[in-house]
């Protein structure tokens, strides 16, 4: 081999080495983040539920209730405390509305409290971009780009966390998502009912419309739920007739199934089994609500081929972890093979060329 063939195949074997260097430690690194603009909609359907009507005072069995998701990231706030954390984060707010009418809408005047959904949770979260875990965000003084949790449209009942509070300590564990590069293992995940982080464990591998998925599955055990002021029903409704009211607590437990893209982090689906009731002196009266409530085929199917909703491009997460997979594995694969083959081709040519030297006429063994 010639000098200048073999300083181009050793500039092309650095050079492809160089690439897979690149791409797994630079542009994979790059790309692997939740991205802050990020906007999304779910809808979640619950078939033959049983919910207790506060305006009929009574258990009503065979409702449908659906629940609305949209996530919002807000990227100015996302940019101003990964400076303040020097950590890339992203904020996202969060409101879901659940009800038994489709397409639920707030009524115009709050005083409307008849036509108030049967279920509304606002939060906003901070995440790691990375790994989707919680990161703890709770400025002082004006600042109002803090996490929060709420059950209400009014500001002023947002809850800020607070370390000795039984209502909201702070988000905790994984939120919106998992992390890049999903693991088979167990996580902790945050349960939004009783605002605290439950482990969620790995099940098994399953395939959603033609996609690679994890399933996770999560035990929220029985337990009550942290109120805000006492709950008050009429005493016939747990057997004190003789009493106007009585201060009751509501239980809550739950089995979350979660189907898990592995390379994105991303879920495609999410199923809920939940059972709510009303207890008084610790033991249930009534059923507040029983629900097995699960993403619907439209959003599923979204998630895994992607749609354009309000002119955004939403789901699509095959693609997306057939991009990142490309770049995160099978480019710095493939061309650290070809940048090795090519140096180790240039050894080998180097190495017969002087054994060509060393036995040839003048240099060989004589008699």
């Amino acid at each position: 081999m010639g000098t200048r063939s073999r300083a181009l195949m050793i500039g092309l074997g650095v050079f492809f080495v160089g690439v897979a260097a690149l791409a797994r430690f630079y542009a994979y690194p790059a790309l692997a983040v939740a991205p802050a603009d990020q906007i999304a909609h779910t809808v979640s359907a619950g078939k033959d539920a049983t919910i207790f009507s506060i305006a009929e005072l009574k258990e009503k069995t065979g409702v449908e209730l659906e629940a609305r998701r949209t996530v919002r990231g807000d990227v100015v706030a996302a940019e101003r405390i990964s400076k303040a954390l020097n950590r890339k984060v992203v904020v996202f707010d969060t409101a879901v509305v659940t009800d038994d009418s489709k397409n639920y809408q707030f009524p115009d005047k709050a005083t409307e409290t008849d036509e108030l959904p049967l279920s509304f949770v606002q939060e906003r979260v901070v995440l790691d971009a990375h790994t989707g875990e919680a990161v703890r965000w709770n400025p002082s003084g004006d600042d109002n780009s803090g996490e929060y949790i709420t059950t209400t449209l009014e500001v002023a009942d947002r809850l800020k966390p607070d370390p000795n509070s039984p209502l909201f300590k702070g988000h905790e564990g994984l939120v919106l998502k998992f992390p890049f590069g999903t693991e088979k293992k167990t996580y902790q995940f945050w349960d939004t009912t009783l605002r605290k982080a439950f482990p969620i464990r790995y099940k098994q591998e399953a395939e959603i419309e033609g996609l690679e998925v994890y399933v996770f599955e999560q035990e929220v055990p029985k337990q009550e739920v942290p109120l805000a002021k006492p709950l008050l029903v009429p005493g016939n409704l747990v057997d004190e007739p003789g009493r106007d009211s009585v201060e009751v607590q509501r239980t809550y437990k739950n089995t979350r199934t979660l189907w898990v893209e592995p390379v994105t982090g991303a879920i495609i689906k999410g199923r809920e089994q939940q059972l709510a009731t009303i207890a008084y002196n610790g033991e249930d009266k009534l059923t507040a609500t029983q629900v097995s409530i699960e993403y619907d085929d439209a959003t599923v199917r979204k998630n895994v081929k992607g749609a354009v909703e309000n002119d955004v491009a939403e789901g699509g997460y095959q693609s997306k972890a057939f991009q990142l997979n490309l770049i995160g594995f099978w480019v710095p694969l493939v061309s650290l093979v070809i940048g090795l083959l090519l140096l180790a081709l240039v050894v080998l040519f180097q190495v017969r060329a002087r054994s060509g030297l060393v036995g040839g006429p003048d240099g060989g063994a004589r008699d």
